[in-house]
Order: structure tokens, then C-alpha cells, then sequence
């Protein structure tokens, strides 16, 4: 008898034990599928059903959750990944290849330096005096210009003061040394202008005057002006010994084009020995000659650029190099 009871309870204990693990496997399977399967009010369907919510409690979490996303910043989170696009396409931009490029030739002049080849250190010698010879064109072309407009403002100045129409001995005007920026004492008029003109006798060709034999009336020649228009002929494969030159081939296809062709009105010539800048992806090297055709021609550069446009484009000279003129029929 007291077997039997044993066995009973045995049994009533397997039987509880299986009833909990089938209970158990089915709320792991409810929650499985209520995480799988959502209906459109965001509440899984099993879920609401085991909890028991109506249809006007179900409404109002729906509700709710749509008020939750509207307040959300969405702007916000846009304008955080249009940073992050923007940081790591600088990491990867042009800039950081410009840098990768520079430590790559540093690391290979060290070891040209290192290594005792002869040719290599030859090379690396005239690359260094070329760019040297560069920087220091840059840097005349920079100084002739300012040394222009300077005695363009003491000019000026004297004639706000009448010295120019009483022809009488020109004012005292305050000098100041370009090496240190001291103010030096008091000289006349007269003696300001022999000072710059020793200065400015350097950079006769970056004032006005237009290097070369001299340029006809009739080709309209303005020294640093660059002029719009359509090529007519491409100035990259097209050289000429001066401007005059480079005008007489604007006259020249003019006369020889044919009907219905574009002729030329408007030519440019570059006329630094160094190159002349353009805001394009060519580099543009002396006496290029263009040929351009302009119903209305209008002025690209002319005189200086300015400040301004030198700060957003750091390799502009303040100078504008090139030779440009407009034929007029």
C-alpha cells in the first residue's frame, strides 16, 4: 500500500513537471512570434492578445507611438549624418592624398639623401634650384606690383594737394621702409619719386609696358587684361613670339575664315616669362596666343585681382599677366 502511494506521487510529480515545460515551450514560442509579427499599430497581435487590450487602449498606444516619432529631430539626425558624410569624405579628399603625396616624396628625398648615388643627388640639387627660381619670380612679380600701385597712390596724393597744376616744388610726403615698416623722415615729392623709380626699374614689364616689338593702334592692346570670348583657336598648341605677333593671327584667320566660320575679334597673349595663372585645370605657359570671337567682349581679369578672390584661389598672383585686345571693325 504505501508503494502504490509512492508510485502515485511519482507520477502526480511527472505529470506537474511536464504540464510546466509545455507551458514554458509555449510562452517561448508566443514571444518569438509576437516579435516576428507586428500589426500596424506597432503592437505585436499575440501580445495583444495575451494582454488583453481593446481596441480603443490599442488606438491610443497607436497614437502615442506616432506622436513619439514626430517629435523626434529628425533634422537634427540628418544634419549629424551629413557630418559624418562630410568628415569621412575629407579623410578620403583630395587634401589627404595631397598630404599622403607629400610624405611620400619627403620620405623618398631622405633617402635619396641617405643613399650615396650620385645621379639622384644631382637631380634633387637642380629640383631644388628650379623651385627656388620659382618661389623668387613670385615673389618679384608680388613686390613689382605693389611698388606700382604704390606710386599710383602717392601720385594721388599730389594731385589732391595741386602740386601737379601749380608745377611748383612738390609736397613733403612721409616715406616708410618696405624691409623694416618704420616711418622715415620727411621727404620731398621729388625725391619720392626718384626712390621709386629705382625700385620700379626692375619691373618695367609688370607695369604696363608690354614686353616685345611694339603693338599696332588697331590691335587695341591692354596690358594685364584677360578677355572672354569663344576659342577660335586653342592658345594651348598655339605660340607666338610677342603680342603683336599673336594680334596679327587674330587678323589673320579673320580674313581667311570662311563663310558661316567664327572670326576672330578678341585676342590674349601671355606674356610672363613664368606663366600666366587662369582659374582652369591647364596650365598656361608664355606667349600662349588665343584667338577668341565675342559678339559683346567682356572682361574676365583686368589690373589686379583683389584680395578676395586671391584668398579663395591661394595660387592667383596679385597681378593679372596676360595681354588682351579687342579688334574693332
Amino acid at each position: 500500500m504505501a508503494i502504490s502511494r509512492c508510485c502515485c506521487s511519482y507520477k502526480k510529480a511527472t505529470v506537474i513537471v511536464c504540464i510546466f515545460n509545455v507551458a514554458a515551450a509555449f510562452y517561448v514560442l508566443d514571444v518569438l512570434l509576437s516579435s516576428s509579427s507586428r500589426s500596424s499599430s506597432g503592437i505585436p497581435w499575440r501580445r495583444r492578445h495575451v494582454l488583453g487590450f481593446s481596441a480603443q487602449e490599442a488606438l491610443r498606444i497607436q497614437e502615442a507611438h506616432e506622436i513619439r516619432r514626430k517629435v523626434e529631430p529628425h533634422e537634427l539626425i540628418d544634419r549629424v549624418k551629413e557630418i559624418q558624410l562630410e568628415s569621412d569624405q575629407e579623410s578620403s579628399g583630395p587634401g589627404a592624398i595631397r598630404r599622403k603625396a607629400a610624405m611620400d616624396i619627403v620620405q623618398r628625398l631622405r633617402d635619396i639623401q641617405s643613399t650615396n648615388n650620385q645621379t639622384a643627388s644631382q637631380a634633387l640639387s637642380e629640383w631644388r634650384r628650379k623651385r627656388l627660381e620659382a618661389a623668387r619670380r613670385h615673389e618679384f612679380l608680388t613686390s613689382c606690383s605693389l611698388i606700382f600701385f604704390s606710386i599710383l597712390e602717392e601720385v594721388s596724393k599730389l594731385v589732391e594737394l595741386g602740386w601737379l597744376h601749380t608745377h611748383t616744388e612738390p609736397p613733403s610726403l612721409p616715406v616708410s621702409d618696405s624691409d623694416t615698416g618704420e616711418i622715415l623722415p620727411t621727404v620731398t615729392g621729388a625725391e619720392v619719386g626718384k626712390s621709386k623709380n629705382r625700385k620700379a626699374k626692375r619691373c618695367r614689364s609688370h607695369d604696363g609696358i608690354i614686353p616685345g616689338r611694339i603693338v599696332p593702334p588697331e590691335c587695341h592692346a591692354e596690358a594685364h587684361t584677360d578677355y572672354d570670348g569663344v576659342a577660335v583657336r586653342w592658345g594651348l598648341t598655339h605660340h607666338t613670339e610677342s603680342a603683336a605677333d599673336c594680334c596679327q593671327a587674330c587678323f589673320n584667320q579673320a580674313k581667311a575664315a570662311k563663310p558661316g566660320e567664327m572670326k576672330c575679334n578678341v585676342w590674349v597673349f601671355c606674356a610672363a616669362e613664368n606663366g600666366c595663372y587662369s582659374p582652369d585645370i591647364y596650365e598656361h605657359k608664355h606667349q600662349e596666343c588665343w584667338l577668341k570671337q565675342a559678339d559683346e567682349p567682356k572682361l574676365n581679369f583686368k589690373g589686379h585681382y583683389h584680395e578676395e578672390y586671391r584668398q579663395t584661389h591661394q595660387n592667383a598672383p596679385v597681378v593679372v599677366p596676360w595681354v588682351s585686345g579687342v579688334i574693332r571693325e
